[in-house]
């Protein structure tokens, strides 16, 4: 029997790169994984589909995380489907790298409605939808310092950990756990995409003190299980905790 066995998994932002990786480490270790993409149906359907032939259980459920309809959408689907969930991974955004100058307010406002209104509305469905269960609910975060061209990008992030600090310590009472995992801490292989600027992996490998493939996904899975019930409100980085 695996770590996670009977549980019941929502990734968001899932169609392709890492979080599509680690729904496949989850579905991987016996959870039943809900592939949400608000924009890349064909890719959630893609990944699922994959989980599916490698003897997993996976549905692609598309849904924009920025509008309360959609979420409801997605855990609605998610219910009828498997069940209501125990695990959120929570990675639906827009990547902003765009001088404070010529940065659009409309892209701006895009990108934090779909990152942190989207993971507030995610979060407040889940603790719904857990009930006296409890569950957890991780949240994608970084731990790097604000950078040039990146402003939007982390603030957004900074808001994701506060917001994630706060729901920990809310939700403990009901044994709802709340992380945050820091992807640009692990592996640049894990975290390259397609159309990300020249400068990114090489960017990621400068900062990246574990560089195994997996670690990330790893990581997710790790967090995810009941082995590290004892973990909350805590930051997943390449250092080990950084707790609050």
């Amino acid at each position: 029997m695996t770590r996670l066995t009977g549980k019941i998994a929502v990734v968001t932002g899932a169609a392709s790169g890492p979080t599509a990786r680690i729904a496949a480490r989850l579905a991987g270790e016996g959870a039943a994984v809900v592939i949400n993409d608000a924009t890349d149906g064909d890719g959630a359907a893609r990944v699922a589909a994959d989980i599916v032939r490698r003897g997993g259980r996976a549905v692609a459920v598309q849904g924009d995380v920025s509008k309360s309809q959609g979420v409801r959408r997605i855990f609605r689907a998610t219910d009828e489907i498997f069940g209501r969930p125990d695990i959120v991974v929570n990675n639906a955004g827009i990547f902003r790298v765009e001088q404070m100058d010529v940065e659009a307010p409309t892209d701006a406002h895009r990108a934090f409605a779909v990152n942190v209104f989207g993971t507030f509305l995610m979060c407040q469905e889940a603790a719904r939808q857990f009930g006296a269960k409890g569950g957890i609910i991780i949240n994608m975060s970084s731990t790097g310092n604000a950078t040039p061209d990146e402003e939007a990008h982390s603030t957004i992030k900074g808001a994701i950990d506060m917001l994630t600090l706060g729901l920990a310590r809310e939700f403990a009472a009901r044994g709802i756990r709340v992380v945050s995992v820091d992807p640009a801490s692990f592996d640049a292989e894990d975290l390259y995409e397609p159309g990300l600027p020249e400068t990114m992996p090489r960017r990621i490998a400068g900062l990246t003190t574990l560089r195994r493939r997996g670690r990330l996904t790893g990581a997710g899975t790790f967090t995810a299980s009941d082995d590290v019930a004892f973990i909350r409100n805590e930051l997943v980085a390449s250092a080990g905790w950084r707790g609050w």
